[in-house]
């Protein structure tokens, strides 16, 4: 059965809560708009490696200017990113930022509630996926990707489809595969939750394996107080790079809140400009 049949089988099945029809672009019940923010976007629309559409907030710049793709880090879609979108864009860097598959802006309170015992979805991969090649498409020169909790997975299992989607991806926070994280935080003992997440991924995407097919450079931020995803399990998964792997502790740091640390965005902005030496697409 091809992955496109499994999909769809699963939303018969129930694998996943359904998921309400989306429109083109990002609906109202966002937490946040852009505008919030003093940010300008554009409502787009892409296809994810599936064909599913999937809608996302395009923030340009001058035309030259490298893209960074920002996948969510959790159930609260595009609108939770908005902050970080601003910082990067900033330091000079064009951003699209996007909605997984069944967590858009109409997206049920029980959907969200579900996928909080999902720590990543292939669906998801695909949409990380269509987004870097829209992004390549449209931006049409280096195109980046940065992941903090779950979409540290999904960027990095993306980036492993093909080498040519993005020229490097900043991360924070990786786990080796996804029934043992499920085990670490205690969820596995809820009933269904292992088979269930096990249905949602391929084995190529799990991070372990995903991080062995690497063939761009991978930056990771280790928070030093992470108990979840300690310095030294994300340490291990990023180096299985065949390229090149950067780490950068900060010591004081937990789980969630290392964007806060004073030059975080300095400092993830100078490495990927680094890149941007080199012809966009290369494998390196």
């Amino acid at each position: 059965m091809s992955f496109r049949c499994w999909r769809m089988t699963a939303v018969v099945l129930g694998l996943l809560v359904a998921a309400p029809a989306r429109g083109a672009g990002p609906g109202a019940a966002h937490a946040r708009r852009p505008a919030d923010l003093g940010l300008q976007a554009e409502d787009v629309s892409f296809p994810a490696a599936d064909s599913m559409m999937i809608a996302g907030w395009w923030f340009g710049g001058p035309p030259d200017a490298p893209v960074i793709v920002v996948p969510s880090r959790g159930t609260d879609g595009m609108s939770e990113m908005l902050p970080a979108v601003k910082e990067f864009h900033a330091r000079g860097f064009q951003l699209l930022t996007f909605d997984y598959h069944g967590l858009g802006a109409d997206a049920t309170a029980g959907a969200r509630d579900s996928a909080r015992y999902v720590v990543l979805s292939s669906w998801w991969v695909d949409d990380m996926v269509g987004a870097l090649a829209y992004a390549r498409k449209r931006g049409g020169h280096h195109v980046f990707a940065w992941g903090q909790e779950r979409g540290s997975a999904v960027a990095v299992a993306s980036a492993a489809r093909d080498a040519k989607l993005c020229d490097g991806l900043a991360v924070e926070g990786l786990f080796r595969t996804t029934q043992e994280f499920l085990l670490s935080i205690g969820t596995s003992v809820i009933p269904g939750v292992e088979v269930r997440q096990g249905q949602l991924v391929r084995p190529g995407d799990e991070p372990m394996s995903a991080a062995s097919r690497l063939r761009v450079p991978i930056f990771a931020v280790l928070a030093g107080r992470d108990t979840l995803t300690p310095p030294a399990l994300t340490r291990g998964v990023v180096s299985r790079d065949r390229v090149r792997a950067d780490v950068w502790l900060v010591p004081g740091a937990g789980h969630t809140g290392a964007e806060q640390t004073p030059g975080y965005f300095d400092r993830l902005a100078r490495w990927f400009k680094q890149w941007t030496a080199l012809p966009p697409g290369q494998a390196k």
